[in-house]
């Protein structure tokens, strides 16, 4: 029975939202960086170039001084406060001679759907809109103070370029935190009774095997020792759920069971396995059909369903199923309807 690996390092939801905002604080800082230079270089105001990469570097060495131990909702809710502001100050700059400042803050309210709850996506969506009447009004009674600029398409360019790599960013993370919740939902209805249906499938080849065991004698008596190693390896694989974990490897195996790796391979060689990961994959696809047969494939995708049975790719998961099933993961969904 595979589903996500709440043990496996980086496969937690908290794990991926810390990923997510490492990687759009690293954005942002390299775009405030560019941006600062854009600006020294094509409109030659040193003092709002400064400010800039003043506020980029600030940005990247606080989140470095945090990364390890930062409350993501706290880091969210800061992060969503202080960049609508600071993007206020470039758009009051800009917003007489282009708009496409505005890009900044495109990415609050998904980032808000994505880290909060419902309420703060209201609030923080009416937070950048208030900013955004307030950069309209000032920029009319200021117009006479505020620079002029003739060519804004290079800092335009970097905006928007940093708002999609933003945007993407969240909309990817968004689809695996989905994943690992759906997992977990799974794991809390099914697990206790995937555990009881494994411990007493084992049970029975157990019993099985006991019965086999009273037989042997002389020759056999090295089968026997390579039976007792694969109820190990299924104690460990399946009675454990094992597999669910992506990087499940034959020397992890080796240490739970303290068990020499040639004997494993063999005990599953003896059991009509070709080889470890023919018998990890077997598994995996059997838990695989088990949730296609068991949920509404409207209300749940085919990718959550193979990554919570173990698989990283799609690729790899239609080329293992096509080898054990002798049908593309789509022909069996369709000959099941």
């Amino acid at each position: 029975m595979i589903l996500h690996n709440d043990n496996v390092p980086g496969n937690t939801e908290e794990d991926i939202k810390r990923r997510c905002i490492s990687l759009i604080l690293y954005v942002v800082s390299v775009a405030l960086c560019l941006y600062s230079i854009i600006i020294y270089v094509t409109f030659k105001d040193k003092n709002f170039a400064l400010v800039t990469f003043i506020y980029s570097l600030v940005l990247l060495c606080t989140f470095f001084l945090v990364r390890k131990t930062f409350n993501i909702k706290v880091i969210v809710h800061l992060y969503l406060i202080f960049d609508p502001l600071f993007a206020a100050f470039i758009m009051l700059y800009f917003w007489r001679y282009s708009s496409g400042t505005a890009l900044w803050i495109l990415p609050v309210p998904i980032g808000a759907y994505m880290f909060l709850e419902k309420k703060y996506i209201y609030i923080y969506t009416l937070y950048v809109l208030l900013i955004m009447l307030f950069i309209t009004f000032i920029s009319e009674i200021l117009a006479g103070e505020i620079p002029g600029f003739n060519n804004t398409d290079v800092s335009d360019a970097l905006v928007g370029t940093a708002s999609i790599i933003i945007v993407i960013l969240l909309l990817y993370y968004n689809d695996k935190i989905k994943s690992v919740r759906i997992a977990d939902n799974f794991g809390q209805d099914r697990n206790s009774n995937d555990v009881a249906k494994f411990k007493s499938e084992i049970t029975n080849r157990n019993d099985k095997s006991k019965t086999l065991k009273e037989t042997l004698s002389g020759y056999d008596r090295d089968k026997e020792k390579y039976a007792e190693i694969f109820q190990n390896v299924q104690n460990i694989v399946e009675g454990q759920l094992s597999f669910k974990d992506t990087y499940f490897t034959i020397s992890q195996l080796s240490h739970l069971t303290k068990i020499n790796n040639l004997y494993i391979a063999k005990s599953i060689k003896l059991n009509g396995y070709y080889s470890f990961s023919h018998y990890i994959n077997f598994c995996r696809i059997e838990y695989v059909k088990k949730l296609i047969d068991e949920n509404d494939l409207s209300k749940i995708t085919l990718m959550c369903i193979y990554t919570s049975s173990g698989f990283n790719s799609q690729s790899t998961f239609n080329r293992v199923f096509k080898q054990i099933e002798g049908v593309t993961p789509t022909e069996y969904i369709y000959n099941i309807k």
